[in-house]
């Protein structure tokens, strides 16, 4: 027996926002809300990379040596706003983040898909590199790691003339949309 994805509303808005400023290159950064160890909150900027297949756990890749990696590992809780400024759309996406830093097929297919600056960015610390000859091996660096959010709640936000917001949230795997008025 096969499953198939419905997509839910929310990724669908979201894959419009995308759509309509594909030419403005920051809309693909996000600012991902963590917890530290104390318990503070810390907040970062990202590059989004896309959803993981028929599913809408949102991509995302960082560095072990970061404080994000070490935040993540004791509390996987997390919160990306995303704001569209061509759409005037602000979206919040609630939920659970998976680390994927050991050696896996999932892990080595998202790093081939990374642009070559984009792979350089984990070869900083090597002290033979020239600043700007560097070669890339095909080996992964053992401190490149895939990021995975896990939405459960969403909060969608549309600043236009007529304001509409609107709250997802996951219950029993399906997706709930409630109309909010701000």
């Amino acid at each position: 027996m096969s499953v198939s994805f419905v997509v839910s509303t929310w990724r669908q808005r979201l894959a419009r926002s995308l759509h309509l400023s594909r030419s403005k290159p920051e809309s693909k950064y996000i600012q991902l809300a963590t917890l530290n160890d104390a318990g503070q909150v810390q907040n970062r900027t990202l590059v989004f990379r896309g959803f993981v297949d028929d599913s809408d756990h949102l991509l995302m890749v960082t560095d072990t040596r970061s404080d994000k990696f070490s935040a993540l590992q004791v509390h996987s809780q997390a919160e990306i706003c995303w704001y569209f400024v061509k759409t005037r759309e602000q979206y919040r996406l609630n939920g659970t983040i998976d680390i994927y830093f050991e050696p896996s097929d999932f892990r080595t297919s998202i790093w081939n898909r990374l642009s070559e600056a984009a792979k350089a960015q984990f070869y900083w610390y090597l002290e033979d590199c020239e600043k700007n000859g560097l070669i890339l091996n095909d080996k992964i660096p053992d401190t490149f790691c895939v990021l995975l959010l896990k939405p459960q709640h969403i909060d969608y936000l549309l600043l236009a003339e007529q304001h509409e917001r609107f709250n997802y949230q996951l219950i029993d795997s399906k997706w709930i949309e409630t109309s909010i008025n701000p």
